[in-house]
């Protein structure tokens, strides 16, 4: 297990090394992205930002980046059983919003089923977007900033910031990827 699990940090790694070193050779997404309306980029961003639940540390942590993305297609649940969720749609979706290829999700045997992940039980912080600035940046990626309402499951809700930085892919459902995500709260060590 210890194995499978450098395997996939080095996935993730080598993941985002990749996404860094190709984004200025895609041209033909980046231009893609010019011709698209701002407004419908932006409609895409908040989508993103609004599906996602991995800041700061959880992006170099494959396990984390793959169990807070759970929390973003928990409508894809196994109807007959709502503690699993399809492993296919949890590996898509890793790919799709973060550009991270993820070969297997390991499990403890006792909750191993065929072809699913299991949900393990937790509350989670809920966040919600509102973009406030897009820059494109030289290599063609963008740097979206957006005042975020986080409504964590055992404290009040409260307002912070979010720089995340999102770069093209045509191989993702959404067209992009995000790199990273940064709440300010957490930079800030609150």
């Amino acid at each position: 297990m210890k194995k499978r699990f450098i395997i996939l940090a080095l996935s993730v790694c080598a993941a985002v090394l990749a996404a860094f070193a190709f984004a200025p050779a895609s041209a033909s997404v980046s231009a893609s992205a010019k011709t698209e309306e701002p407004d419908a980029v932006k409609a895409r961003f908040l989508n993103m930002l609004n599906r996602n639940f991995c800041y700061g540390a959880d992006f170099e942590d494959a396990d984390t980046l793959t169990q807070n993305s759970m929390l973003a297609i928990l409508d894809r649940r196994e109807n007959s059983d709502s503690q699993y969720l399809p492993q296919a749609a949890v590996i898509g979706f890793v790919s799709d919003m973060y550009g991270i290829e993820i070969a297997e999700i390991t499990e403890d045997e006792s909750v191993h089923k065929d072809g699913y992940v299991y949900i393990n039980p937790r509350g989670y912080t809920a966040y919600r977007h509102e973009i406030t600035e897009i820059s494109e940046n030289e290599d063609g990626s963008f740097t979206v900033y957006s005042s975020v309402t986080v409504s964590p499951h055992d404290n009040d809700e409260f307002v912070t910031e979010a720089e995340t930085l999102i770069v093209p892919n045509g191989n993702s459902a959404f067209g992009y990827n995000i790199i990273y995500s940064e709440l300010k709260c957490m930079a800030d060590g609150i």
